[in-house]
């Protein structure tokens, strides 16, 4: 049950209105802040936060990572009891602008409003999401309505893996909570379209084939193998006949994604024979998957064609970590901060999202599993659809709308009174 009092409610969402001009501003700054990564530096983004949650009276937050170059930026928001911990998480990265910036109708760092949307790399993805946050802890704060712990956690290197971010937290600092909230941009086709209660996972790796490398002159007078060739053929073949063993998800459209060639290396120059190709695999796993079936039923199809083709020599290599497998993640949709989601949307947009698996994966394999965070992978502003594209946006009503059901699901899960909180602890 919602522990929703009328009055706080309706002072929460006053407040949020009253910062509306303030919040959008705060999403521009960090829009015009670069955090590309790679090459992966978050220290001017850090220092624009930890400065906004000093502004704005949240005071004693803490800036730590395993280099200084990749800073995560942890605040708590102490309630009266503090029994439980409320995690909130949001990347402060983005991923890099690349060869899409021909592409752009507007400058990626100087942030446009244009139609109700607000245009700039990472609008969506998710420096939205981290405005939202931070405003949202910000109300909850001002009213002090908080019997238990906000953490706010705005992490590193969440586009690259999430090695100086999330499993940092997860795995050396010792992040601890009893459920947690990543504000990932949830829609697909419009926003707020889904609550994500699990993500999909990643598996990356390299197929390896070997040829004849030689003088391209003679390759009529000595028998040879032509390294790129078999990687054409191989990879048309995969696409054609790769079958992965996995039980279908029942909110999960699109099932296992497999995406062949990411990356294609071959040859060394005119005048050269092929003598060695190879292409990268993204495959996107569903919860329920595990690496070593997943393994074996690549292996299986690459044997088989060895069996077909003894000419056909192919080694197949992960990607380096954190690449190589980053898991799937699930909860249920008992968890109260799931069910607080539903119910602070229903009070925000008028309706409850249906309950889905996001199709990308996300940080909540490192708080999930390397942490034993409970964590809700994606629920925030904007649509996944128009992230690591150009024109980028999210919907200014939505950054709006999202600090709102913040607010009013951290109320709902850390419960509602009327005296002010004990308001900051810095963490060490």
């Amino acid at each position: 049950m919602s522990s929703y009092d009328p009055r706080i409610e309706a002072q929460l969402l006053g407040c949020l209105d009253a910062w509306r001009s303030d919040i959008i501003d705060f999403t521009c700054d960090l829009i015009s802040t670069p955090s590309e990564n790679p090459p992966g530096d978050e220290r001017r983004i850090a220092q624009l936060v930890v400065s906004k949650l000093e502004q704005l009276g949240l005071h004693g937050a803490t800036i730590l990572g395993e280099t200084a170059e990749r800073p995560n930026v942890l605040y708590r928001l102490k309630g009266t009891r503090g029994s439980k911990v409320l995690l909130y998480v949001a990347h402060t990265d983005t991923k890099p602008i690349g060869e899409a910036r021909t592409l752009w109708e507007t400058n990626p760092f100087r942030p446009t409003i244009k139609d109700g949307k607000l245009y700039g790399l990472g609008a969506a993805d998710m420096k939205a999401a981290v405005a939202a946050f931070v405003y949202a802890a910000a109300a909850l704060m001002r009213l002090g309505v908080l019997e238990d712990d906000l953490l706010l956690a705005l992490v590193a290197d969440e586009e690259a893996g999430g090695k100086f971010g999330a499993h940092y937290l997860s795995a050396q600092y010792g992040l601890k909570a009893d459920m947690g909230l990543i504000g990932e941009p949830p829609g697909v086709t419009r926003e707020w379209e889904y609550i994500h209660l699990g993500c999909r996972g990643v598996c990356c790796f390299d197929i390896k084939v070997y040829g004849t490398q030689m003088h391209s002159s003679l390759s009529d007078r000595f028998p040879s193998v032509n390294a790129s060739l078999k990687l054409a053929e191989l990879i048309l073949r995969m696409n054609r006949d790769l079958k992965l063993n996995f039980n279908p998800h029942p909110l999960c459209t699109g099932g296992v994604t497999v995406n062949l060639g990411v990356r294609l290396k071959g040859g060394v120059y005119f005048g050269v024979y092929p003598g060695y190709a190879e292409f990268g695999t993204d495959i996107r796993t569903v919860p329920g998957m595990d690496r070593e079936a997943l393994l074996q039923d690549i292996k299986t199809f690459l044997q088989d064609r060895q069996s077909e083709d003894p000419s056909l020599k192919v080694e197949f290599e992960f990607a380096p970590s954190p690449m190589d497998w980053i898991a799937p993640t699930e909860v249920s949709p008992d968890l109260p901060i799931s069910q607080a989601l539903a119910r602070a949307s229903e009070k925000v947009l008028g309706f409850r999202p249906a309950f889905s698996i996001y199709p990308a994966g996300t940080d909540s394999s490192k708080f999930q599993l390397e942490a034993g965070i409970p964590t809700v992978p994606a629920y925030g502003p904007g649509m996944i659809s128009v992230a690591h594209g150009p024109n980028e946006w999210v919907g200014v009503e939505s950054i709006i709308q999202a600090s709102k059901i913040y607010s009013l699901a951290a109320y709902d899960v850390l419960g509602g009174n009327n005296r002010r909180s004990s308001n900051t602890v810095r963490l060490g």
